[in-house]
């Protein structure tokens, strides 16, 4: 294989620094042992991998099952997921090879009459890969044990449930007890850390379905349009990104025509409402179709996060509008191709997501004891009266565009006040983008506002559920999950100079790591590999690939070692 250092790059120090930091003092770690227990209080389990239809009480220290379950929507559940727990023994940064013989489980809560707490739990020898762990085993009541259990990681899910409002279920807290011990052996050499930079891989319980890139609709779209060229030049992914909308927003509007709706519904189909004429591009429809042209184009081009949420707020004004994964930024952003429009932080610059500039609608815009259903009245002058006395530009940065709907944007457009940012009221977002792949999945409701199909949507202290929207989600995890990264974990042997690095990733269309030891690239690497020290320094670097050649984000370790 040839030589990949550029495309997997060390991420961390130099390696004369690492080796000079190598070189300190260092002590021997105290033994490790396997930890009595661990407790998930209310916030931590908030926090985890998933926490729908519950919430914490005022003081955050009791997570109780959401009572707007009886208002919207059939369900009468709420859901609670832990993210996967280590129960072995840990000496820092990585585990210690652990015999976990049992794991006792307890759940802390109330259970009034006529509600239930149902717990469930498994366990692995993976971190990150779990086809190899347990099924799903239930407690009977809210505590049990789990005996032999498959690996030193566990997971649990409840289900709150309740017959009424008045008597909802909580949890306080999740206990782990294991039984277990650290195997005997040599005595490891000293380890010493001294260069580390492992990604952080966010997983949210919505699950998003993923267009191919290489789909023949999206090549005939990226030949015919011409979408290298328009981006040849950028900067970066962003511009890049920046660029592709304003191109889509440079297109010329066709209204009036139903090319863009297939048997009555509107169609998520690039030949259905993009075409080339006369060598020049044109978009049927409206706000939609621009939105679904640039997540087409973005797709087309190896960009894997590209979704659509509808947003509706200020004056009822109701618009689509797209939010794309920027690699460079490691965070999700707001493109408005209709405006080619995106928002930043006035303070920093950052581009900023949906979410991040519903935010700032709310806390700027909505006074206590109103809520988004109070922004969204059409002519109230109550509304129109608040922007003006705060400012529609005021605690938000915005780029204007070159282009309106395909025609020349007025410079004197007022973003502020008029479409732009404060629709971000209610927003729903389409879990998939693969409408090419799965026509049979393109919306039969689309139109009726946020809320329809059973989408994800938003929803917090000033934004309510809605009738249609019953699907909802109130952490910011669930829709800000990432992408495109390469993570790790370590375990120490108890017999040797050996670490068990186990690997895990965050891309859609994966295919392979890319692993580097030392330097030299290693073939052919499953999910865990077995890493042998040497005295000295020992680096690893490791980066996924997905199966069109793309690189994503990396995770590297410098480890210096001492016999």
């Amino acid at each position: 294989m040839a030589d990949n250092a550029r495309t997997i790059p060390f991420l961390g120090l130099t390696l004369a620094a690492a080796l000079a930091a190598g070189c300190a003092t260092t002590r021997q770690p105290a033994p490790p042992v396997v930890p009595d227990q661990v407790v998930l209080d209310a916030r931590r389990l908030h926090e985890g991998l998933e926490s729908r239809k519950t919430r914490l009480d005022e003081k955050r220290n009791v997570l109780e099952l959401d009572a707007r379950v009886f208002l919207f929507g059939e369900e009468r559940r709420g859901v609670i997921a832990t993210d996967i727990v280590d129960l072995g023994a840990q000496s820092g940064l990585w585990g210690q090879e652990s015999d976990i013989r049992s794991v006792g489980v307890a759940v802390a809560g109330f259970v009034p009459d006529g509600a239930a707490i149902e717990t469930q739990v498994r366990t692995g020898n993976h971190a990150f890969d779990q086809t190899r762990w347990s099924p799903w085993m239930p407690l009977d009541g809210l505590s049990g044990a789990v005996t032999n259990p498959v690996g030193r990681y566990i997971q649990a899910r409840m289900v709150l449930k309740a017959d009424s409002p008045d008597r909802l279920p909580n949890v306080v807290s999740l206990a782990f007890q294991p039984q277990g011990q650290v195997p005997e052996g040599p005595r490891w050499q000293r380890l010493r850390v001294v260069d580390a930079a492992v990604q952080t891989i966010v997983r949210s319980p919505i699950e998003f379905h993923y267009e191919r890139p290489d789909h023949p609709k999206l090549t005939r779209f990226r030949k015919a349009a011409k979408l290298d060229a328009v981006v040849a030049g950028a900067r970066d992914d962003f511009d890049a990104l920046v660029k592709l909308m304003d191109w889509t927003g440079s297109c010329a509007n066709v209204r009036g025509q139903t090319r863009h709706r297939q048997e009555g519904f509107y169609a998520w189909d690039i030949d259905s409402v993009f075409e080339m004429r006369d060598g020049k591009p044109y978009i049927h429809g409206h706000c939609m179709s621009y939105a679904s042209v640039l997540i087409t184009a973005a797709t087309s081009l190896g960009f894997v996060g590209a979704r659509h949420w509808v947003i509706e707020g200020f004056r009822e004004a109701t618009h689509e509008i797209a939010e794309i994964w920027v690699p460079s930024l490691g965070k999700w952003v707001y493109f408005d191709p209709s405006l080619t429009n995106f928002y930043f932080d006035r303070n920093t610059g950052q581009p900023l997501s949906v979410l991040e500039i519903h935010r700032i609608v709310a806390d700027n815009f909505i006074p206590n004891g109103k809520d988004m259903h109070w922004w969204t009245v059409r002519k109230s002058e109550e509304t129109r009266a608040r922007v003006r006395k705060v400012g529609g530009k005021k605690p938000i940065g915005g780029r204007l565009g070159p282009w309106h709907y395909g025609a020349p944007m007025d410079p004197n457009y007022d973003w502020g006040f008029y479409h732009g940012y404060l629709a971000v009221g209610f927003a729903q977002m389409t879990p998939r983008n693969d409408f090419h792949s799965h026509p049979d999945k393109v919306s039969r409701h689309f139109g009726h506002g946020p809320g329809y199909d059973g989408y994800p949507f938003w929803v917090d202290d000033k934004t309510p559920p809605t009738q249609g929207g019953h699907n909802w989600y109130t952490r910011r995890r669930d829709f800000n999950w990432t992408l495109d990264q390469a993570s790790f974990r370590l375990v120490r042997s108890a017999g040797g100079g050996t670490l068990f690095v186990d690997f895990g990733h965050s891309m859609p269309h994966f295919s392979r790591f890319r692993l580097r030891i030392d330097g030299r690239e290693i073939e052919r690497v499953g999910s865990r590999y077995e890493w042998q020290m040497k005295a000295g320094l020992n680096t690893l670097q490791v980066v996924p690939e997905d199966q069109f050649g793309k690189i994503g984000q990396g995770s590297s370790i410098a480890i210096y070692c001492s016999r």
